[in-house]
């Protein structure tokens, strides 16, 4: 297959007087520069000015990065010394606020272990917000069994209060 294609090619070529192979090369390398040109450098030339256009705008977000990072941090430092160790009394009236009787309580160092056999859904998901806001405390582990009554659940909840800048 090849080789009867090389033959036609070549009795082609012989046909063609020498004016007429010139112009034929001629216009096959003019084809094969614009195909490498189109195709790898003028690619590559716009590329590389775009990048460069685009250099001092990231540079300028690099800047604005670093800073509000260095912001972030001072931040982060000044919140962990307003938040005050959590305390059973603060965890027991917010409780009761909203009208949530715990069976179990306890609170060490920075965990508060709770217990609570009968809790509205919804009450108990509005306390655990009001808990993340005033005293920045997390779920860590919660085993959550819904009850018989519509939209009561009982609970058992390990939180933690962040308090570090990490």
């Amino acid at each position: 297959m090849l080789k009867q294609m090389t033959e036609l090619w070549n009795g082609y070529w012989q046909q063609r007087d020498q004016r007429e192979r010139r112009m034929l090369s001629a216009a096959a390398a003019f084809i094969v520069l614009s195909l490498i040109y189109l195709l790898v450098l003028n690619p590559a030339l716009s590329g590389r000015t775009q990048l460069q256009n685009k250099i001092p705008l990231l540079r300028q977000q690099v800047a604005e990065m670093a800073a509000l990072s260095t912001q972030q941090a001072q931040l982060a430092a000044s919140l962990s010394e307003l938040v005050t160790p959590i305390s059973r009394e603060q965890v027991d009236t917010s409780l009761t606020r909203r009208g949530v009787k715990s069976q179990a309580l306890a609170v060490s160092d920075d965990i508060v272990r709770l217990q609570i056999l009968s809790v509205n859904y919804s009450d108990l998901m509005e306390w655990l917000v009001e808990m993340q806001k005033a005293s920045r405390l997390t779920v860590e582990e919660a085993r959550v069994t819904a009850l018989p009554e519509k939209g009561q659940v009982s609970v058992s909840l390990t939180l933690k209060q962040q308090r570090n800048a990490s």
